[in-house]
């Protein structure tokens, strides 16, 4: 799985053959395809694994209300960073990649990670902490864009900003996400 990782996180999937991936993990290529079945199973599978623990971690929220957006924007920070190449990879494959793959990307976002996080700023508005008029869909266009975007800059970030995204630097952007967004969405007298 880490061989095909590397691989499609600086390739898109039809420059990259099951050869270079068996060989890059010290196997040939026929266990890929024992395993996996061909290259777009060995594909899917990485998806998968990457997208398991965002789900894990939304599922894990369920109940927790006002916290669960701080909790969640410290995993997906976390996450980000321990997968750097991950934003671009996304992001190259919903803009550029083959329909199929970008289908399956907006999927599994689409019907797992944006139901939840919506149910969870839908509460807050219901529970009175989140401001009555704000749209739901736009603070979590709001919240996914402020976790992200350092990541996908990130060489801009480091260079013209001069912060590191090593561990203290990661979790100081994940204590100022979540205060900015908390702060802007959050009801007149709601407490935090």
């Amino acid at each position: 799985m880490e061989a095909a990782r590397k691989q499609f996180s600086v390739r898109e999937f039809k420059a990259v053959s099951i050869k270079t991936i068996a060989e890059s993990a010290g196997v040939n290529g026929a266990m890929v395809h024992y395993y996996f079945g061909d290259k777009k199973g060995l594909y899917l599978a990485m998806v998968e694994q990457i997208f398991a623990p965002m789900f894990e971690n939304l599922s894990e929220l369920e109940g927790r209300h006002y916290h669960s957006i701080e909790a969640f924007v410290r995993t997906y920070t976390r996450l980000l960073a321990e997968n750097p190449w991950w934003p671009n990879f996304v992001i190259r494959e919903i803009l550029f990649g083959d329909e199929e793959f970008r289908d399956v990307i907006i999927t599994r976002i689409a019907d797992h990670l944006t139901p939840g996080l919506l149910r969870l700023i839908n509460e807050e508005r219901a529970d009175g902490h989140f401001r009555d008029e704000l749209d739901p869909r736009y603070a979590l266009l709001s919240l996914i864009s402020m976790t992200v975007f350092p990541f996908l800059a990130k060489p801009l970030v480091e260079s013209a900003l001069g912060v590191s995204m090593d561990e203290p630097a990661v979790e100081a952007l994940a204590d100022h996400t979540c205060k900015l967004f908390l702060s802007g969405v959050r009801a007149d007298g709601a407490q935090s």
